[in-house]
């Protein structure tokens, strides 16, 4: 059913182009109603209660799908080792995350909310190393939103932990859509020769000029005449441990470098996934990007 849905949405690229940005506007705009009816439950059930039900109810839906993929692998067998290390490295990271740098449970959202766009940008660009790519300028967009116009009172810092949670469920989607012998481009293109891969590096060439030429500021006191946006408000070195003004929970921030660092890697890593294909099987032929 998922290989024929994504199928048509492969030939079918406007549609899809319009899918794509009608959901990322739904994801920006949503947000600010989808934190009022997280903060009613909270408020209903207690911080601690609400905290452990979405921990509970976020495992169980893991359990699920890594059962449901795994029977999957048995199924299209090809590469199994190399899939597994995928999948389980991907939810690896997914935990990590989750317990060092949540300030609240609920943030496990975001390891869902771009997984839908990364699909549509896989229909795309029919690979899936480009949809984990281009989906993170959307990110960005979002993040700044919610960091200008959303909550400029209240965040005090760029949410790089929520664009890495944002890449890792991207990741989660394509390993998902692989192992469900999902068809992108074939054969492969060298990975030089790929728009994602020039993609990335244009990325860090950007953040490389923009701290050089203080355009952006990693920290408030390290501001210029000339910044454009400074990531943290802080006027010292975020420490490794932060304290929640309100739960009191404490958390990891990720400091720019750190960030960039983690989640560019994971991205290159991702780029090896589309040499991952059930080559016994017919593979059909898409319009490159």
């Amino acid at each position: 059913m998922v290989p024929k849905g994504i199928n048509w949405l492969q030939r079918h690229k406007l549609i899809t182009g319009v899918l794509v940005f009608a959901y990322f506007v739904f994801i920006v705009f949503m947000h600010g109603p989808m934190v009022h009816v997280s903060n009613y439950f909270q408020g209903m059930l207690g911080f601690g209660t609400y905290n452990k039900v979405v921990l509970v109810v976020y495992c169980l839906a893991a359990i699920g799908a890594a059962t449901l993929l795994v029977t999957q692998i048995r199924k299209y067998p090809e590469n199994r080792a190399v899939k597994l290390a995928y999948l389980f490295g991907t939810l690896a990271l997914i935990s990590i995350h989750s317990r060092f740098m949540f300030d609240s449970n609920v943030e496990a959202i975001h390891s869902l909310e771009f997984t839908l766009l990364a699909v549509l940008l896989f229909a795309l660009f029919n690979r899936f190393g480009a949809a984990i790519m281009f989906a993170v300028p959307f990110m960005l967009v979002d993040e700044l939103y919610q960091y200008w116009v959303l909550y400029p009172d209240f965040n005090d810092y760029f949410d790089l932990n929520d664009i890495s949670m944002d890449i890792y469920g991207c990741s989660l989607a394509m390993v998902t859509l692989m192992i469900l012998n999902v068809k992108g481009e074939y054969p492969v293109k060298p990975l030089y020769k790929r728009v994602e891969f020039w993609g990335l590096m244009g990325m860090l060439g950007f953040f490389a000029i923009a701290f050089a030429t203080c355009f952006i500021a990693p920290y408030e006191f390290e501001k210029c005449s000339n910044t454009f946006l400074v990531l943290n408000e802080r006027m010292a070195i975020e420490p490794f441990w932060r304290e929640h003004p309100i739960s009191h929970v404490i958390y990891h921030v990720q400091k720019p470098m750190e960030a960039i660092v983690c989640f560019s890697t994971l991205i290159f890593i991702c780029f090896g996934l589309d040499s991952l294909r059930n080559d016994k099987l017919p593979q059909p032929n898409f319009p490159q990007p």
